[in-house]
């Protein structure tokens, strides 16, 4: 086995493999404020509850205009992609046009969709025995 801190190279490759993709959680609620006696509590679409009294009382921060994500854990990773093979149903017609991340570990070469790796960002990956985390 190659050691696991063998860079990894970078480049196109003319071929796409579809990645399996989770869905955000529904029924997440919208960010909110909320006020507690002399407490002001900013509540994130995952339910996490961020206290920001300081910044309003010392600083005069107003807590409605507090620009946040959408919390720790919303963006989910792809886990295990499905990769297909040419010829397969899904496989990307030889005329198609897009753009793809492509990646080569341990003489195995993967590419991603920039398409699906916006929403994930991250796609958690095996190449032989070495784990890794393909990110965008």
């Amino acid at each position: 086995m190659k050691a696991a801190s063998k860079s990894m190279s970078i480049f196109w490759v003319a071929t796409l493999f579809s990645l399996a993709c989770t869905t955000a959680p529904e029924g997440v609620a919208e960010p909110n404020v909320e006020e507690e006696n002399d407490r002001f509590i900013i509540v994130d679409r995952t339910g996490k509850r961020w206290d920001v009294s300081h910044a309003f009382q010392k600083y005069q921060m107003n807590p409605s205009e507090f620009q946040f994500g959408v919390g720790p854990n919303a963006i989910r990773p792809i886990l295990n992609p499905r990769h297909l093979e040419p010829g397969q149903s899904g496989y990307p017609a030889d005329h198609s046009t897009f753009l793809i991340l492509g990646t080569t570990l341990e003489e195995e070469t993967r590419s991603y969709s920039i398409d699906k790796l916006t929403f994930h960002e991250v796609a958690d990956e095996k190449f032989g025995e070495v784990h890794v985390a393909v990110a965008y």
